[in-house]
């Protein structure tokens, strides 16, 4: 049996002679005439042969490199975080850095897949897309953060406005009601002032020598004429010794348009220049008489009085006339000498 020769002339390994046992012992003998000797090449073969005589052995496989696909996995999880955090959006200022990362392993990524050096172009895409969509919502959220702090920011600076106003508008009002109530109290002020140099002009008008008249604000008119000497024919009271006797009358008018009532005002207050009390004579004449009663309007009447002068005053005295009721009631006081 003849063993066919390969085209490029390289020797076939000997067919195993059949009924042979491939695990069974060699001998010992054999075992040298086992190992088969390097086959060699009968002839120049084509080229790219080995030259004959060299030994020939079957050339090993080349393992295929491993796919790079890691930046497109991390690409694709950092587009994820990206998203997330930008939706987050009190965390939207972490999102950009995640999600631009992921635009570029997304990139780098889809180059190696062009290269043939990665197999995940979806994970690379996906981490290129959502990257983007990262960033877009990373803005927004900062647009919108911005926006809502920059409405916060004139809603507070709305807010101080108006407060500064209300303030203003109070402080003005608090000066208006300053200012009013300071005319009110300057107007009650120069009233009471007014009053009071009125009250002091009427005092003064009522302080009167003798023989001269005061009129009331209702209409009664009244004078005291000048005072003249006096003899009682009898007296109730025996009068003080070395006293100087003096009559004293009084007339009074009603010159308004309604009756006066003349109670209170029937017997006048005499006093010495030292403010005392002088001695009043009662001689039952008929002479002497007190004011009473009413007047109508256009009505006279007079009262006559006698007074017991002490010398030590008879230089000055005075006659005290009140008349009115509460408030109203006001005195006329005549002075000057008994003579």
């Amino acid at each position: 049996m003849t063993v066919p020769v390969p085209p490029d002339g390289s020797p076939q390994p000997a067919e195993e002679p059949a009924g042979t046992n491939p695990w069974a012992p060699l001998d010992p003998g054999q075992g040298e005439a086992a190992v088969p000797a390097p086959a060699t090449a009968p002839g120049p073969g084509p080229a790219g042969a080995p030259a004959p005589g060299v030994p020939y052995w079957p050339p090993y496989p080349i393992p295929a490199p491993q796919p790079r696909n890691g930046l497109g996995i991390a690409a694709m999880v950092l587009g994820i975080v990206g998203v997330v955090l930008g939706l987050a959006v009190i965390l939207f200022w972490m999102s950009w850095l995640p999600a631009l990362l992921a635009v570029v392993f997304g990139a780098i990524g889809l180059g190696y897949v062009r290269k043939g050096l990665a197999t995940n172009r979806a994970m690379a895409l996906a981490g290129v897309i959502l990257g983007v969509t990262g960033l877009l919502v990373s803005v927004g959220a900062g647009v919108l953060v911005v926006a809502q702090v920059h409405a916060v920011d004139e809603e507070r600076r709305a807010e101080a406005d108006a407060a500064r106003a209300r303030s203003e508008a109070a402080t003005k009002a608090a000066e208006a009601r300053a200012a009013k109530e300071r005319e009110r109290i300057e107007a009650e002020r120069k009233r009471i002032e007014a009053e009071q140099e009125k009250a002091a002009a009427d005092e003064r008008a009522r302080r009167l020598p003798f023989g001269q008249s005061y009129t009331y604000e209702d209409g009664l008119k009244v004078t005291t004429a000048a005072p003249e000497p006096y003899s009682p024919l009898r007296t109730v009271f025996e009068p003080p010794k070395d006293a100087e006797i003096i009559q004293v009358k009084i007339t009074v008018v009603n010159t308004g348009s309604q009756e006066l009532s003349l109670y209170g005002s029937g017997l006048p207050i005499v006093r010495d220049a030292k403010g005392n009390l002088v001695f009043s004579l009662i001689d039952g004449s008929e002479r002497l008489k007190l004011l009473t009663g009413s007047l109508a309007p256009g009505q006279e009447a007079t009262g006559v009085y006698a007074y017991a002068l002490p010398n030590s005053a008879a230089d000055r005295f005075s006659v005290d006339f009140t008349y009115g009721t509460g408030r109203q009631r006001k005195n006329v006081i005549w002075t000057g000498p008994p003579s």
